[in-house]
C-alpha cells in the first residue's frame, strides 16, 4: 500500500476542502464533532436493535510501530505535508500513537469497491460534499469523514470495512486530506489515497487477508470478520483524550444510550443504560451533577417508549396561539409545574414536501422547573443540536423539543447544517424539498418557547441570593467578607401589604407578544396607558437607544397589530402606546424577526 496523490493538468480547478472549520469552532469542539460524526455514521448503518462502538487509544510498539510507520508511507507523506505547510518531525512517527473507531451491529461501507455507485463506500471514500442520505438518516451533508483527517496531526486517516455486501472480503484504505499543492512545480490533488492501482486510475483498496490481518495486529484493531468499519486516526492532536471523548458521548449521545439502542466503549469503560448515571455524574461536568437533567431525560424516554402520553395540542394551535390551544388546561399545568412536576405537550406540525404531499407530524416539548438554571435540549432523532439552545430563554427550566416522527426528522434533517448542530431555513436540500421551509422551521422553533411563556410567565421564581454579592460589605483590609458585630436585634415582623394585582399580562408569541388584560383590571382602573418599548437585542449597550428603524418601524406600518378594546398610537419607531378602553383588551403584535432576540418593556404611563 502506497500513498498515491494525483497530479493536476494546467487546466484543472484548484478545489481544497475549505469546510474543515464546520468542525471545530464556537459551536461545536474538535472532539465532539468527531464523536458525533462516529456516532452518527454508525447509527445510520445499523443493522438490528443495538449498535456498539468503541473507542481507544492505542500506542504501538516495536515491530508494530515499524508496521505502522510503513503503513504510512513516511517519506511520501512528509513531503507533501511540508508543501503544504505542515511540518512533522521524524520523532511524531518514531512515537506515533493511534485512536482507534470500530463499531459493531451495523453494515459497514455497502457498494462496489472498484467502480463509482451512489452506496455508502463511494460516498465515503470518493465523494465529498455530497451524500445519499436521508429520511432520519443523522448524516446529510457527504462533510463529516473531514473531521477523522482534522482530527490527525498527520491530516492522515485508514479505514477498514467488512460490509453486509460482502462479508467475506474486508477492504482496507486510507487518505491523506490536505490541500491543493505544488512539489517541483507539480500541482497535486489535496486528497491522497494509500491504495494500490489496477489497470485503471481508479484507487483500489487492498483485499489481501494477510496484508490485512498485519494491519489489525499491528494498530490493535479488535475486528475479526464482523461486519462494521474500523477507523484508525494516526497522531491524533493532543486535545483528544479519552475523558473527553467520554464527555461528548454523554453529551451528544445519551438519547440512544438511554434507550438501549447504543453501547459506547471508552479504553476500559463501558457506557449503557445501566451505567449512564454514575458515568454521567463523574464525566459529564455540571449540567449531570444534580441528577435533575438525567430523571428530565428519562421521562423523555418514557414518551419515546409509549409508557406516557403527552397533553396533544389542537392542529390549528400555531395559527391562534399557544394560550388558546392549552385553554382550559393552563392552569392545571402551571400547577403541575409549579409542584415539580414535568410538563409534556406534543404539537401537531403541517408539513408538505415539493411533490405537494401533505404530511401530519409532530414535535414533543418537555419542561420542567430546576433548581439552577439547567439544559435547553434539541433533539432530531438521537441528536442533539448544541447550537440551537439560543432559540430558548428560561429561568431555571430543563427544557426540551424532541423531534423523532420520520416527516419531521427528514424536514429537520435536510434544514441542518454539515455538524448537525444547527438548522437553517436556507439550507439547499430543504429549499429543494419542501414548500415554506422558513414559516414551519419557526414554527417549530417557537414552540418551546412559546410553551415555556404560557406555562412559566405567571410563576414568580425567588432567588435569595441573588443580590449577596451585591450587598456584600468589605471589610478594614479592604477584602468581602463578614465583619464582626455586636448581639442582633431583630425588629417584629410587620405584616407585608398584599400584593398589588396586575393589570395586564405580556406574553411572546412566534415573531411577536401580547398583552391582554389581567382578572385585576376593572371599570373602575380605566383609561389606563400602557407604553410598550421593543429593540432587537445588542451584544453591548441600550437596545432601545440603538434600535433602527430599518429593522422595525411601527410609524411605518411594518408591523401586523390585531387589537381590541383599546387605541394605539406610535410615540417613535419602536414604541407603541396602548390606550385601553375595556377590561377584556388585547393587542397582538406580530411580524418581528424570529431569528433574533426581541426585547419587549411594558409599563404604565
Amino acid at each position: 500500500m502506497n500513498l498515491i496523490f494525483r497530479e493536476l493538468g494546467d487546466g484543472e480547478m484548484d478545489r481544497p476542502p475549505t469546510q474543515r472549520d464546520q468542525f471545530n469552532n464556537d459551536d461545536v469542539e474538535l472532539v465532539d464533532a468527531l464523536v458525533r460524526e462516529s456516532l452518527q455514521n454508525s447509527l445510520d448503518a445499523s443493522t438490528g436493535d443495538q449498535v456498539r462502538v468503541r473507542f481507544a487509544l492505542h500506542q504501538p510498539v516495536d515491530a508494530s510501530r515499524e508496521v505502522i510507520k510503513e503503513y504510512l508511507d513516511q517519506q511520501t507523506l512528509t513531503r507533501h505535508l511540508d508543501a503544504c505547510g505542515v511540518k512533522i518531525g521524524p520523532e511524531k512517527f518514531e512515537a506515533v500513537r493511534l485512536l482507534l473507531i470500530e463499531d459493531y451491529g451495523t453494515s459497514g461501507l455497502t457498494g462496489e469497491w472498484d467502480r463509482m455507485d451512489q452506496k455508502p463506500f463511494s460516498d465515503f471514500w470518493r465523494r465529498m460534499g455530497k451524500s445519499h442520505k436521508a429520511g432520519r438518516s443523522l448524516g446529510r451533508w457527504g462533510l463529516g469523514k473531514l473531521v477523522f483527517s482534522s482530527s490527525s496531526e498527520f491530516k492522515a486517516f485508514f479505514g477498514l470495512t467488512v460490509s453486509t455486501d460482502a462479508p467475506n472480503t474486508p477492504l482496507l484504505m486510507g487518505q491523506a486530506v490536505l490541500t491543493t499543492h505544488e512539489i517541483e512545480s507539480r500541482r497535486y490533488d489535496s486528497h491522497g489515497f494509500y491504495c494500490r492501482l489496477g489497470s485503471t486510475p481508479m484507487q483500489l483498496p487492498i483485499t489481501d487477508a494477510q496484508e490485512i490481518a498485519r494491519f489489525t495486529q499491528a494498530c490493535g484493531l479488535r475486528r475479526s470478520g464482523e461486519c462494521g468499519l474500523s477507523v484508525v486516526i494516526p497522531a491524533p492532536i493532543p486535545s483528544i483524550t479519552e475523558d473527553r471523548i467520554v464527555g461528548a458521548v454523554l453529551k451528544n449521545y445519551f438519547f440512544p444510550i438511554l434507550l438501549g439502542r447504543l453501547v459506547v466503549e471508552v479504553g476500559d469503560l463501558k457506557i449503557d443504560a445501566a451505567s449512564f448515571a454514575q458515568l454521567a455524574k463523574k464525566y459529564g461536568g455540571s449540567r449531570f451533577e444534580s441528577g435533575e437533567l438525567a430523571e428530565f431525560i428519562g421521562l423523555m424516554r418514557k414518551v419515546l417508549l409509549g409508557e406516557h402520553q403527552p397533553f396533544v395540542l389542537v392542529p390549528s394551535w400555531s395559527k391562534t396561539s399557544m394560550e388558546k390551544a392549552l385553554e382550559e388546561h393552563i392552569g392545571h399545568m402551571r400547577e403541575q409545574y409549579t409542584a415539580g412536576d414535568a410538563i409534556c405537550v406534543r404539537a401537531p406540525i403541517l408539513l408538505k414536501n415539493k411533490s405537494g404531499e401533505e404530511l401530519q407530524t409532530y414535535v414533543d416539548l418537555f419542561l420542567k422547573q430546576a433548581r439552577v438554571n439547567a439544559d435547553t435540549i434539541f433533539v432530531r432523532d438521537t441528536i442533539v443540536l448544541t447550537a440551537e439552545t439560543k432559540f430558548f430563554k428560561g429561568n431555571r427550566v430543563l427544557a426540551a423539543l424532541l423531534a423523532t416522527d420520520r416527516p419531521i426528522c427528514s424536514f429537520l434533517g435536510d434544514a441542518e447544517n454539515p455538524a448537525h448542530t444547527s438548522w437553517s431555513a436556507t439550507a439547499e436540500k430543504v429549499s429543494e424539498e419542501w414548500r415554506s421551509a422558513p414559516v414551519k422551521l419557526r414554527e417549530i422553533r417557537s414552540s418551546l418557547q412559546q410553551l415555556y411563556d404560557q406555562i412559566a410567565s405567571s410563576i414568580d421564581l425567588h432567588d435569595p441570593n441573588a443580590l449577596v454579592d451585591f450587598f456584600s460589605l468589605k471589610s478594614e483590609s479592604g477584602s468581602t467578607g463578614s465583619v464582626k458585630r455586636g448581639p442582633i436585634v431583630r425588629p417584629p415582623n410587620p405584616t407585608p401589604p398584599p400584593p398589588k394585582e396586575k393589570l395586564y399580562r405580556l406574553t411572546r408569541l412566534s415573531g411577536g407578544f401580547a398583552i391582554k388584560g389581567a382578572s385585576g383590571l376593572d371599570e373602575e382602573q380605566l383609561p389606563l396607558t400602557i407604553r410598550v418599548r421593543t429593540a432587537y437585542d445588542v451584544l453591548r449597550g441600550n437596545p432601545f437607544s440603538k434600535h433602527d428603524p430599518l429593522d422595525f418601524d411601527f410609524t411605518k406600518g411594518d408591523l401586523k397589530i390585531v387589537r381590541e378594546g383599546v387605541s394605539v398610537t406610535y410615540p417613535s419607531a419602536n414604541v407603541i402606546s396602548i390606550e385601553v378602553t375595556n377590561p377584556g383588551f388585547s393587542v397582538e403584535v406580530t411580524g418581528f424577526d424570529v431569528n433574533r432576540d426581541l426585547i419587549i418593556d411594558p409599563s404604565r404611563s
